[in-house]
């Protein structure tokens, strides 16, 4: 977030470049410092419960800053964990078969089912005796024939089902039952990624500017609790006449000086508007042409001990600043 300018300091920066205007361009011309703020946010509202720096602290890159009220959070992540852990146990369920309970039902049902068959076919084996002593009727054959085919039918049902039952799922159960597990396992993430953002660090190294939350207040989504200003969020700014715009690069050097800095202070040009500012009528003359200015922005290589709004001079000496013919 970049600070809005005081009305004095434009004024400042613009009038020694101007009132030289009549006289050539000046090799030096006022700027002053600026800073690239950084604002800290939640990515969601709620009250904040605790904020653990102050103004003027400086705070190390994923230092914790403040907390917002976690107990919905909470209680969203515990819905979650119990959900997955809920789908996981269906689909281990489903994936080894009926309970060693049921199992135990079907054995039974297959003995059953065995003993019957061999009774089955004992009567049918008399009745066959029987039959060929003309002690039994054919009826009587055919009677047996019939329950031991019978009984054979049921064992092998009662087989097939104790065989079914030991088996897994379906297919398209067993994917219907993986589906909602990883489903389960997303929504615990969210949870944690949501209970995790009710605690905010610090995106970056830098100092505290300003704190605008107090604990107790509800703050909304999105909404900056405090400000930061990055070790490298200084730029100088400085305002150019026309004129002298063509003389001027990227990537140029400039000197600075201001009150009790070190004589030695340097900025490289990064930025120079594309379009001027303070525009005057548009009757366009070599006279009023040198009322057109551009902002131009610098940053230091090293981080000298400059403020945002501090008053600099920038000397464009060691720069060809000449009109071109």
């Amino acid at each position: 977030m970049i600070r809005p300018l005081a009305t004095a300091l434009l004024a400042l920066a613009l009038a020694a470049p101007l009132a030289a205007c009549d006289d050539g361009p000046p090799t030096t011309v006022q700027g002053y410092a600026e800073g690239d703020f950084v604002d800290v946010a939640a990515n969601e509202g709620g009250r904040l419960t605790a904020r653990l720096v102050e103004a003027g602290d400086r705070v190390a890159a994923g230092q914790p800053l403040f907390t917002l009220d976690d107990t919905a959070a909470k209680a969203e992540r515990e819905r979650a964990a119990a959900s997955l852990a809920e789908a996981r146990a269906r689909l281990a369920d489903i994936e080894k078969g009926a309970r060693p309970a049921d199992l135990a039902v079907l054995d039974a049902n297959v003995a059953e089912a065995e003993a019957a068959l061999d009774n089955a076919r004992t009567e049918l084996a008399r009745t066959r005796r029987l039959e060929v002593r003309a002690t039994a009727s054919r009826q009587a054959l055919d009677r047996a024939e019939t329950a031991a085919a019978q009984a054979e039918a049921r064992l092998a049902a009662a087989r097939a089902q104790r065989a079914a039952a030991a088996l897994p799922a379906r297919d398209d159960q067993l994917s219907a039952a993986t589906a909602a597990v990883r489903a389960a396992e997303a929504a615990l993430a969210q949870a944690d990624w949501r209970l995790a953002e009710r605690r905010v660090a610090a995106p970056a190294a830098g100092v505290v500017s300003e704190v605008i939350r107090d604990p107790g207040e509800v703050v909304a989504a999105g909404a900056p609790v405090l400000t930061l200003l990055p070790p490298d969020g200084i730029k100088i700014r400085f305002f150019l006449p026309e004129p002298m715009l063509p003389r001027i690069a990227l990537g140029a050097t400039v000197r600075l000086s201001c009150d009790g800095c070190a004589d030695d202070l340097s900025a490289r040009v990064t930025y120079i508007a594309p379009k001027e500012e303070f525009t005057p009528p548009t009757v366009y003359t070599i006279e009023n042409r040198r009322t057109f200015v551009f902002m131009v922005e610098a940053r230091q290589a090293s981080g000298a001990a400059l403020r945002p709004g501090q008053p600099l001079s920038v000397d464009l000496g060691g720069i060809n600043l000449e009109p071109a013919p």
